[in-house]
């Protein structure tokens, strides 16, 4: 997919790839997207973790990235995202 409207990953499982320097992570959880959320239009990632479940929130007013197929994380997209797109909230 070439475009980044995250509208497209509501309802989808999508994997996200984390990088922290050198290191990746893969996260994947279900998406909702809310075009009148708290943070204006986003998409929450609900990620379940045995270490304790929690979500990702991508503001649409402040995403740039690019989604792709998520053939080869076992999901229907997937987005990468480096350390300085996350933030604690």
């Amino acid at each position: 997919m070439s475009d980044h409207e995250l509208r497209h990953l509501d309802q989808r499982t999508v994997a996200l790839e984390v990088s922290f320097g050198t290191r990746k992570s893969v996260l994947k959880g279900v998406g909702h997207y809310e075009p009148k959320g708290e943070f204006g239009p986003s998409l929450r990632v609900g990620i379940l973790d045995p270490a304790g479940n929690f979500e990702v929130i991508l503001r649409e007013s402040q995403w740039t990235g690019r989604i792709e197929t998520g053939e080869r994380f076992d999901c229907d997209y997937a987005v990468q995202l480096d350390a300085s797109c996350l933030c604690n909230h």
